[in-house]
């Protein structure tokens, strides 16, 4: 049996560090645009700093995110199909990004390049610190000498458990973004109205509350995590904010609040190929839970 090669995209929100630790053996870069210029997205930081990121946005630059090309996923996988492995990528949900066609397409490319080897490639349902933590198990999975077809059904029986919840702090780059319209992003900003949002069960974003202020909008979503998250396996909340570290520490002492057994929290950055389409002050938590949380909205 081949070794196996865990490929990822940089949606995963895992730095150097994480990357390492959850098994993953190589991130592909998603990218942004700003100023004309496309710079590969990172959980490092590497070619600009999360501060100066955010920053931009707040300043009135507008920075648009690209897909990762089918080369791409080419280069990346043939890198350790020359090597001899098994190429698993499990990639963001295909409900926000195109990214994931792309590496069937270049599965296909290569599929006869390397008849004595396998290319799979996972629809993760998920982006972000939710889809970190899919990868995480498979890494387990994969380290314990589970074979790929094993740890691919796996990942299809319990996506749907890895969730996310979130809220943005203005809706003005939603609406960038197209996820709202024009009308409801600035009536919505002269209110104050914060919504929440969490995946359905294709991994769409759907919005399945508004509030109003930010104090209401942590609570809130400290609810949800109550109310949702299922503890004693997974007892880590992960939380990835857009520059607003001081307000992922507050919500995260809301949410111990809400437990009575003791939770482990995780911060970072979201990362720059996500970090466009929401803008700062967002935050975003990846935890394990109840899947009646994707069908809030039907």
């Amino acid at each position: 049996m081949n070794k196996i090669a865990i490929i990822t995209d940089s949606s995963c929100n895992l730095n150097s560090k994480l990357k390492s630790e959850f098994g993953v053996d190589y991130i592909v870069p998603m990218h942004f645009i700003l100023d004309g210029k496309m710079y590969d997205a990172s959980g490092d930081w590497e070619l600009m700093s999360a501060k100066e990121y955010y920053d931009n946005m707040r300043n009135g630059k507008i920075l648009k995110s690209s897909l990762i090309k089918q080369a791409e996923y080419e280069e990346a996988f043939k890198k350790f199909l020359d090597q001899g492995y098994d190429i698993l990528s499990i990639s963001c949900t295909s409900a926000l990004s195109a990214s994931v066609k792309e590496s069937y397409k270049a599965k296909d490319a290569l599929k006869d390049l390397y008849p004595n080897q396998k290319i799979q490639c996972v629809d993760s349902a998920n982006c972000t610190f939710s889809l970190a933590m899919i990868l995480k198990e498979a890494g387990k999975m994969r380290d314990a000498g589970k074979p790929m077809e094993e740890i691919i059904d796996w990942i299809d029986e319990n996506k749907l458990y890895f969730n996310e919840v979130g809220t943005v702090d203005k809706l003005t780059y939603l609406r960038l973004a197209g996820r709202v319209s024009a009308s409801a992003a600035f009536f919505g900003g002269m209110l104050g109205v914060k919504p929440i949002v969490v995946y359905d069960m294709e991994g769409h974003n759907v919005a399945v509350q508004k509030v109003k202020g930010r104090k209401k909008s942590l609570e809130t979503v400290a609810d949800y995590i109550k109310k949702y998250a299922i503890t004693g396996i997974y007892n880590t909340i992960y939380i990835a904010h857009a520059d607003c570290l001081e307000d992922a520490q507050t919500l995260a002492q809301m949410i111990q609040e809400r437990f009575t057994q003791k939770l482990e929290f995780v911060f970072d950055y979201i990362e720059s190929g996500v970090g466009s389409s929401v803008g700062p002050g967002t935050l975003i938590l990846g935890f394990y839970g109840n899947k009646a949380i994707r069908m809030l909205n039907e």
